[in-house]
């Protein structure tokens, strides 16, 4: 997975109507097909209450979980698909306890708002070679739906949509691989169901193996399931999974399985 880390910087003023952008390091654009882009967008407060109504009434897909309970709506009305066929909806919103992901799919390009180590971030992949107009256009999209404010600044990353092999964690992230790639996917739904790791809602279940005489940090224990002396099963927020795994008492963090001794 080719990555390219704030390649460009982009600051978008005046709510975004005529806005003005300023761009550098020319040689990013156009925004490829082949590829997607990861924009942080850093901390802002939303009202998911408001932001669920407005989507509703926008005629989304709304999936909202309490614990591990589910309930869906398509509008206004309660939803009667399965969760698993109501994920490939084409304008979704997920709300799972203060945390939200809202997909929007178009002709020429699908994104995606959810929660980051640092706030929030935007996934915008193109299904053809793009202009920054477009990403502009994104950004209105979510001003109007009051998830951004009057000025954007920020870099991005970009990834190949068709690598196969996946990202190198972070240097000090104790973590496996397709964990990591997880975090940082176009589609968290789509890539752990394409690797079989559970999710419910934007939480994803981990064993993190326990550094001898050290504990889960306190800020993750309301994720603990379950727990030994060595190991913590977690159902743990996606946004979460490369903190824990550079927290000074975890050795790994892994997917949900035991070992097979030899």
């Amino acid at each position: 997975m080719r990555v390219r880390n704030v390649v460009v910087a982009l600051v978008v003023s005046s709510i975004l109507v005529g806005a003005v952008v300023w761009l550098t390091a020319g040689d990013t654009l156009p925004f490829k097909q082949t590829e997607y882009y990861i924009f942080p967008l850093g901390g802002t407060l939303i009202d998911l209450e408001s932001l669920s109504a407005s989507a509703k009434a926008d005629e989304y897909t709304v999936i909202r979980y309490d614990g591990n309970s589910v309930v869906a709506y398509a509008g206004e009305s309660l939803a009667t698909e399965p969760v698993d066929v109501l994920l490939a909806s084409g304008r979704l919103l997920i709300v799972d306890a203060g945390r939200f992901l809202l997909r929007v799919s178009g002709e020429a390009v699908t994104y995606a708002v959810r929660p980051s180590s640092v706030g929030l971030e935007l996934v915008f992949s193109p299904h053809e070679d793009l202009s920054i107009d477009a990403v502009v256009a994104v950004l209105q999209d979510l001003q109007q739906l009051g998830i951004i404010g009057d000025e954007v600044d920020f870099g991005f990353q970009s990834f190949a949509k068709d690598d196969l092999k996946g990202p190198a964690p972070p240097a000090g992230a104790r973590i496996e691989s397709d964990l990591y790639w997880l975090a940082v996917a176009e589609d968290w739904h789509a890539f752990a169901a394409f690797k079989s790791l559970t999710l419910v809602g934007l939480r994803v279940e981990v064993v993190a193996e326990k550094l001898p005489g050290s504990g889960i940090p306190v800020e993750y224990a309301g994720y603990v399931t379950s727990e030994s002396e060595s190991l913590a099963r977690l159902l743990l927020p996606i946004d979460q999974l490369v903190s824990l795994a550079t927290s000074g008492s975890v050795g790994l963090v892994r997917q949900a399985y035991e070992p097979v001794a030899p």
